[in-house]
């Protein structure tokens, strides 16, 4: 059913639109997006911890104070308050993590890649590629996370740009 809607849905031209309007900063200035996304994100966890430390207030004045409330608020402000001194630290941690993952990856196929290009077994380019691309790629992405980031965030904006004029052609071929 939810494929189904993807592959049938007819195009508009206000979607085309909003899509390119939408994918055009994505595209044009990834640091700033990122850097507005990671800064959304802190003001979330403000608008969390708000509550809780109500919560906290509230019951210390009755005497019945959770120290769980306590946490709930010092944590997520902290982790506001880094947001915004430091975006750029919080927007490379996934493709750090993501970098890191692909070269264990890429390390732990060395041993069957050596021995694949020992026994000349067939397929050996398959097994040299598995083997050289995680760890080429897990090395860029540790190296620098956050340009990865921008590339991401860069690449999202040109599948929304795309997709948008998709729909433009499409829809103005209907017509």
């Amino acid at each position: 059913m939810f494929f189904r809607y993807f592959w049938s849905r007819s195009a508009s031209v206000s979607m085309a639109v909003l899509y390119m309007v939408l994918g055009l900063p994505l595209l044009l200035f990834p640091a700033a997006v990122g850097t507005i996304f990671v800064w959304a994100l802190a003001l979330v966890c403000v608008l969390y911890a708000a509550p809780h430390l109500v919560r906290y207030l509230q019951g210390r004045k009755a005497g019945q104070a959770f120290g769980g409330d306590l946490f709930l608020t010092i944590l997520p402000l902290l982790f506001a308050v880094f947001a915004l001194l430091r975006p750029q630290v919080i927007l490379s941690f996934l493709p750090f993590v993501l970098g890191a993952l692909l070269l264990l990856d890429g390390v732990g196929k060395l041993p069957l890649m050596l021995e694949a290009i020992q026994d000349h077994a067939p397929g050996l380019g398959y097994c040299v590629a598995s083997t050289l691309i995680p760890l080429i790629a897990g090395l860029v992405l540790m190296l620098n996370p956050f340009q990865a980031a921008q590339m991401v965030i860069q690449f999202f904006g040109l599948g929304l740009m795309l997709d948008g004029l998709g729909d433009l052609v499409a829809a103005r071929s209907v017509r």
